[in-house]
């Protein structure tokens, strides 16, 4: 079955989490993505000297279906070798520090002339030119600059979370980008830059937070309240914990019924979100006293006959065995020569005229398809051996 993607050839620098990450979507969706790595340890997540079978785990989830070709850029011939490569590339994608691209001679400026056709997608920290743009920018190092380990957490500590969200939604709105300037090439014939900053990407996630701020309130840290719904809380149970919102009043008025407090709906203390929220812990005693003898599966049951927003605080281990997980292909079993048995993610992107089970092939060692590519240019045995003696692959 022909995919959307089929024919689009990418040339693939991204490092760490944000740039593979768009470049794996991109392989879902059928382009050739070339990932060039430096020689010798590769790109900084294989971590070849750190983990088992000589390559990371987290490596080995964001990068099934490319190709690895080893060259050094920065050496001239290394430099002319990803020119050759780009002369029948449409997408070029990297995510390196402002300014390094440039002093390869690779930058967007540098090349466009040379190649009126291609889409040069850029993922970056903080946009080109902006005065953070030479911080090295990490999800944990944004979280920081955007505000988000300001608002997150308990009233006495701003903490970050382990999740690296900023850079998945990054390497998405990549996606975006680069798939939006496909569509204009069609149109015009010509390529053009496309640039993501993470933290761009984490100003429209902070919405209300700014909204608020903006009405010239303060933004106070919650812990797992909500400021303006309230009982919003995690709360006890049995075996674990739930979360319950009770976004609208419809939603706390069946809730005083599931635990028996009707009487509490006439009382005026009690009479809309403002009014629980100044006497948040005792609302919130309430729910525990509901909860805490519980099972987690008897409460969500209950809430969810019920139309009450909730669910289970789960471990992650529960959510790598779910069904569900299984079910959407978000985890893909696979076969690495060197790992065995491996798990690699699976796109959330689902269209209806695409299988739903893609054929999955391991990320790849550590310049498995240098000879093949490089060929492809022109560059026959006797050339690449020499090259690769001279660290030039």
């Amino acid at each position: 079955m022909t995919l959307p993607l089929d024919g689009i050839r990418v040339i693939d620098l991204g490092q760490i989490y944000a740039a593979p990450y768009c470049t794996l979507q991109l392989a879902y969706l059928g382009a050739e993505i070339i990932k060039v790595e430096p020689p010798g340890a590769g790109e900084l997540l294989r971590l070849p000297h750190l983990s088992p079978g000589g390559v990371n785990y987290s490596f080995l989830m964001l990068n099934a279906n490319k190709k690895s070709v080893t060259v050094n850029l920065k050496d001239r011939r290394g430099q002319e070798i990803l020119l050759k490569l780009l002369e029948n590339a449409d997408v070029l994608v990297e995510n390196y520090l402002d300014g390094v691209m440039e002093s390869f001679g690779l930058g967007y400026e540098q090349i466009a002339a040379r190649f009126p056709r291609l889409i040069y997608a850029s993922g970056k920290g903080y946009g080109s030119g902006s005065r953070w743009a030479k911080l090295g920018a990490m999800d944990n190092t944004v979280q920081a600059s955007s505000g988000f380990i300001n608002l997150t957490g308990f009233p006495d500590k701003g903490v970050k979370t382990s999740a690296t969200f900023i850079d998945m939604g990054t390497g998405s709105h990549l996606v975006s980008g680069i798939l939006a300037a496909l569509l204009m090439r069609a149109r015009t014939g010509r390529g053009q830059k496309v640039e993501v900053a993470m933290l761009d990407v984490a100003i429209p996630a902070l919405t209300s937070v700014i909204a608020t701020v903006l009405q010239g309130r303060k933004f106070r840290r919650l812990g797992n309240r909500h400021w303006g719904a309230c009982p919003t809380n995690v709360y006890p149970v049995a075996d674990g914990e739930v979360l319950i919102f009770c976004l609208t009043e419809p939603h706390w008025r069946t809730l005083a019924k599931l635990m028996r407090r009707a009487e509490l709906l006439d009382d005026p203390a009690y009479k809309d979100h403002a009014a629980r929220l100044r006497i948040a812990d005792d609302v919130d005693a309430m729910v525990v006293d509901w909860t805490r003898s519980r099972s987690r599966d008897e409460v969500i049951g209950i809430l969810l006959d019920a139309g009450v927003p909730c669910a289970p605080v789960r471990t992650v281990d529960e959510v790598i065995a779910d069904e569900e997980v299984a079910r959407r292909r978000m985890l893909i079993d696979c076969q690495h020569p060197t790992r065995g048995a491996v798990k690699v993610s699976g796109t959330p992107i689902k269209l209806s005229e695409v299988p739903d089970a893609p054929v999955v092939r391991p990320a790849p060692m550590l310049g498995e398809h240098t000879a093949e590519v490089l060929a492809s240019v022109g560059i026959d045995a006797a050339a690449l051996e020499q090259l690769r003696i001279q660290g030039v692959i």
